[in-house]
């Protein structure tokens, strides 16, 4: 067994779902002090930033991980069988934590210097990430690899999204006598009708295409059964493409709404630009021949863009297998992810 296999299926051992991170930084700080006994780790929450050597005049390169993944399924399993690894967060992203310390582990034999984010709560509100701290006095980054799972292609940018609930207002009455009262839930019929007909918007960016898609994604009332509901709230999850700002995606689903109801917005990710400029990114993929395409989702891509930092997504797990029961990651895949990090943190533009 490699050792890369063999941190990964540690990973993927230590249970850590989104606010209960505790115990997996507690054991990967002790793995840095003990390969890196020289680092000073800066610690946020239950996550932390830490460079294996003193800054030179190289190129910086960022390696960024979230340690959290999404509640286990009943019935995910754990250990490797049949050329995969099974395990919660397995493709999303303790995969891609595995090469990051890999790589940590080996900053002698790049061209570059490295620096490490491992952090927590990814999974969750964009307001509770806990990345954001990490970036403080971080210093000139050349560009940043974001281990989310890509089936080991460049996932470039990403789309922003915005979380709404549209609160309809009726008025209660027995379900006997409905006359009496009016129905909620019938107010939101126009608002549901124009989100059926709404279709995918292609939005071009660098080259790639993303898409703009708005989606009512949960509905609820409160009250009896036997009561014409008076309150009836949709979620509404938008999602927009490099290039609109929040405050635009804001405007549009507030004229989408036009005034029908009440809306709140209550979580708000931007996009990420498509940032592949540097020279070496662009020899190291076209000399591995990687495959480009754009991220039709959020990642945090989209935080280390805001910061001015250019950042990929690019890591060995499937995006399908994200979040799913028997999540699992292929050992081919991963080791394929630290085959092409060491030809990127060795290529010379």
């Amino acid at each position: 067994m490699s050792e890369l296999l063999r941190k990964a299926e540690w990973l993927v051992s230590i249970p850590s779902p989104t606010t209960f991170e505790q115990e997996i930084c507690r054991q990967l700080l002790e793995w840095v002090a003990e390969k890196f006994p020289q680092a000073s780790p800066q610690r946020f929450r239950e996550g932390f930033r830490f460079e294996p050597s003193p800054p030179s005049s190289r190129p910086r390169v960022a390696l960024v991980g979230h340690l959290d993944t999404v509640p286990p399924a009943n019935r995910q399993h754990l250990g490797v069988r049949d050329g995969l690894l099974f395990g919660c967060g397995a493709s999303d992203m303790k995969a891609g934590v595995a090469v990051m310390m890999e790589a940590l582990e080996q900053w002698e034999s790049f061209d570059c210097d490295l620096v490490g984010l491992f952090y927590d709560r990814e999974e969750g509100p964009y307001a509770d990430n806990g990345l954001d701290p990490l970036l403080d006095g971080l210093g000139q980054v050349d560009f940043a690899v974001v281990f989310e799972p890509t089936n080991n292609e460049i996932h470039a940018g990403c789309v922003g999204s915005l979380q709404a609930r549209v609160h309809f207002q009726g008025q209660r009455a027995h379900s006997a006598r409905p006359w009496q009262g009016q129905n909620a839930i019938y107010l939101a019929i126009p608002l549901l009708e124009r989100l059926r007909g709404l279709e995918r918007r292609a939005v071009v960016s660098q080259g790639l295409e993303f898409f703009e898609v708005t989606s009512a994604t949960q509905a609820n009332t409160q009250g009896p059964t036997n009561a014409v509901p008076e309150m009836f709230s949709l979620n509404l999850n938008a999602r927009f493409a490099p290039g609109k700002s929040s405050e635009q995606a804001i405007r549009e689903l507030e004229s989408l709404v036009a005034g029908e109801a009440r809306l709140e917005i209550y979580d708000v990710a931007p996009s990420g630009a498509v940032r592949l400029e540097n020279g070496r990114l662009q020899q190291w993929i076209s000399q591995q021949q990687l495959r480009v395409m754009p991220k039709q989702a959020w990642t945090d891509v989209a935080r280390l863009d805001a910061r001015g930092i250019p950042a990929f997504n690019f890591g060995p797990g499937d995006p399908a297998q994200a979040h799913q029961a028997e999540e699992h990651v292929s050992l081919q895949a991963l080791e394929e992810n630290f085959r092409l990090l060491q030809a990127l943190l060795n290529q010379h533009p």
